[in-house]
This record gives C-alpha cells, structure tokens and sequence, in this order.
C-alpha cells in the first residue's frame, strides 16, 4: 500500500503544474506491475488521474487491476490521499470492481462499495 502512494506522490511532484495536473494516480496489477497517470486539466473536460493510470494498464493489456490509489498535491507542496469522484466509481465498476481502493494512509476498500446499487456490467 505505502509502496503505490509513494508511486502516486513520485508521479505529480513531476509532473506537477499548477492549474493543468495536480493529482497523480498508480495502480497495481496482479501481475506486479505499477502504472502511473496523472490529471489533465483544461477549460473544457478534465480527466481524472485514475483513468489515466488504468488506460496505460489496459493499453499494455495489463487488465486484472487490485489496487488503485489517487494522491494530490496542494500549491504548498504538500500531498493528500485524493478519495475518487463519481466518475472515477463508474469505472471502477467497470473495469476492476474487485480492485481495492486506498482512501487513506491506513485504508482500502474494494471498489464496487464505493457506488452502491451500481449497474451490474459483465466482468471486463
């Protein structure tokens, strides 16, 4: 678990810039493998760094994902533990229902709870 948060906060602190990325994400795939991504932000649609990391998993065909984590990172230089938005719950649902959540420096909970009484689509 610390190993991926420090992934998420290795990823923004790099490719931190104000107003177009501020939150970084890393998954980890049954495989062992860490995929990084980072928000995009811009006047029209903004993408949440969570798809961009699983996109990167998914374009490798690395698709069986068990653990996701999103970090922030404050003007301050400081760093957060970023709890999912709507969006990101949809495709966590989608993609890797199974896969566990980090929603704080001490917790995880698997991704289908976050979105309760969610469709039910075939497994990816």
């Amino acid at each position: 678990m610390q190993e991926l948060i420090q992934k998420a906060k290795e990823i923004i602190n790099k490719r931190y810039k104000k107003g177009f990325h501020s939150v970084g994400s890393a998954v980890r795939t049954k495989s062992g493998k860490v995929y990084t991504g980072i928000s995009i932000n811009s006047q029209k649609v903004d993408i949440c760094s969570e798809w961009s990391a699983i996109s990167t998993a998914l374009s490798e065909g690395d698709s069986d994902i068990e653990m996701v984590v999103a970090v922030k990172r404050n003007e301050d230089g400081s760093s957060e533990i970023f709890s999912p938005c709507a969006l990101c719950r949809e495709l966590y649902v989608s993609y890797c229902p199974l896969a566990k959540v980090i929603i704080s420096e001490t917790e995880m909970i698997e991704a289908e709870k976050l979105l309760p009484y969610a469709w039910k689509k075939k497994r990816y």
